[in-house]
């Protein structure tokens, strides 16, 4: 997911991630900081908001990311 999203392929980081069966919250971080990074702040909000609807608690990590959102 990672390498996808440095890379601006955003698209197959999201096949990526959501082929996951346990997402945790550095894949979900990670997720988030790639669209942040490429200047996609609406789906890193949304991304965010779906994260904590699936009971996924944020770390500071997240939390700076979304700050850059």
């Amino acid at each position: 997911v990672d390498m996808y999203a440095k890379c601006e392929s955003l698209e197959e980081a999201s096949k990526v991630f959501h082929t996951l069966q346990n997402r945790d919250v550095i894949s979900w971080g990670t997720m988030i900081a790639g669209y942040v990074m490429h200047g996609h702040a609406v789906i890193a909000l949304e991304l965010f908001q779906r994260m904590q609807q699936e009971g996924m608690k944020p770390n500071i990590v997240v939390f700076l990311s979304i700050l850059k959102a």
